[in-house]
């Protein structure tokens, strides 16, 4: 879809349930398994988000207030400013009387959330699912196309990703080194792309593309939507084609959906997760417009028990106890929405690679319409489950 109308709704959603040997997450909210709510979703104390009208210089606007600049999110008109610690709903409140501030509102965290799930258990039947065996004998991708994971960060070493890792950045720490130090980003980082063919560890979706890791999660597995904004701008503005990011929370941002706007229309594919909470309740990003949202499936074709749906979720993708790689090296299982998603994120810049003149439109439109309309079709997501074969024979 050229854009995808998805109303300003939503529950925090949890987006990995992750392997045992890989640390719990911190969440923003108190955790329910295996259904995750919040009352309120978590907001940073001391900063908020801040955009002035069109001609207005946002310090001066900060100043009037008493407050300081923190950082611009990419070139737009949306400012990070500090604020005394405990007040930012009272600057938010303060500011929406501003007749210079076009929008402001709280800087929310996204996360990630996990439980054990057996390690022992899992192989790559996702890539016989979605036919990903016969779809390369068409194509393999291209190394013109990039993908890049925001998430906790990649691991750099990785004998499956290193030899394809582009340049890339850490928002978290301010430096230019994306090392994982968790293992959520290195796992979505070999299921959308890792080495393949190499007789090491696991294949991925697209054996071509480069990865561009961007690190805005800690290592706890939570992040501030001015980081995940911020990456998105730099994604979009260094060469990036494919955003895969498999994170989320309750609340509507209009900084995010600008920024995921900024990058659309840039020509970026922006994929996002559904989220693991079991409810048709929207999450975000996944459910912001120009959003590919995605879904999980089982190994038979099922909803995965966890998987987040509606008709706000456009496809599906198998999520449910998914063999990729591991932080240190090797491989671990996981299962999520988080792993579906990189697999579509690989799905794309596999099919793009088949006509590197296709706009993002076309790309998704072919994912969504060659979809198979697997049982929930049209009820737990638009479009069906991923058919790598089908997008790439033909187009």
């Amino acid at each position: 879809m050229v854009n995808f109308n998805k109303k300003l709704v939503g529950t925090l959603a949890a987006f990995a349930v992750l392997a045992s040997g890989i640390p719990s997450m911190a969440s923003a909210v108190t955790i329910h398994q295996p259904v995750v709510k919040a009352e309120k979703a978590k907001a940073a104390s001391d900063r908020i988000l801040v955009k002035t009208k069109t001609g207005l210089v946002a310090s001066d606007v900060a100043a009037r207030h008493g407050l300081t600049e923190k950082k611009t999110l990419g070139n737009s008109n949306w400012k990070v400013l500090n604020v005394p610690a405990g007040q930012a709903e009272a600057f938010v409140a303060k500011l929406q009387n501003d007749a210079d501030v076009e929008a402001v509102e709280l800087d929310h965290v996204r996360t990630i959330s996990a439980t054990p799930n057996d390690p022992s258990y899992g192989s790559q039947y996702h890539l016989t699912k979605i036919q990903a065996n016969t779809a390369w004998d068409i194509t393999k991708g291209s190394t013109s196309r990039t993908i890049a994971i925001i998430d906790t960060g990649v691991d750099l070493n990785h004998a499956d990703l290193k030899g394809k890792i582009v340049a890339g950045t850490d928002i978290v720490n301010g430096d230019s080194v994306a090392q994982d130090d968790h293992g959520h980003g290195t796992h979505c980082a070999g299921l959308a792309a890792a080495i393949t063919n190499n007789a090491t560890n696991v294949a991925g979706v697209d054996w071509n593309a480069k990865i561009m890791p961007i690190k805005v999660l800690d290592s706890t597995g939570s992040g501030f939507d001015s980081d995940i904004d911020t990456a998105v701008y730099w994604a979009a503005d260094h060469g990036a084609n494919v955003i895969s990011m498999s994170l989320g929370g309750a609340v509507f941002s209009q900084a995010t959906q600008d920024a995921i706007n900024y990058a659309y229309n840039k020509g970026l594919i922006i994929v996002a997760a559904a989220g693991n909470e079991s409810t048709s309740a929207m999450s975000y990003p996944a459910a912001y417009n120009n959003v590919l949202s995605v879904a999980s499936t089982t190994s038979t074709d099922a909803k995965s028990s966890f998987s987040n749906y509606g008709s706000w979720v456009d496809v599906a993708a198998p999520g449910s106890s998914i063999l990729s790689l591991k932080l240190g090296g090797g491989t671990t299982t996981m299962s999520g929405t988080s792993m579906a998603t990189p697999i579509v994120a690989g799905l794309a810049s596999l099919t793009w690679s088949k006509n590197l003149t296709y706009t993002n439109t076309a790309v998704i439109n072919r994912i969504n319409t060659t979809a198979d309309k697997i049982t929930g079709t049209g009820t737990y997501w638009i479009n069906g489950r991923v058919n790598a074969y089908k997008a790439v024979n033909g187009f």
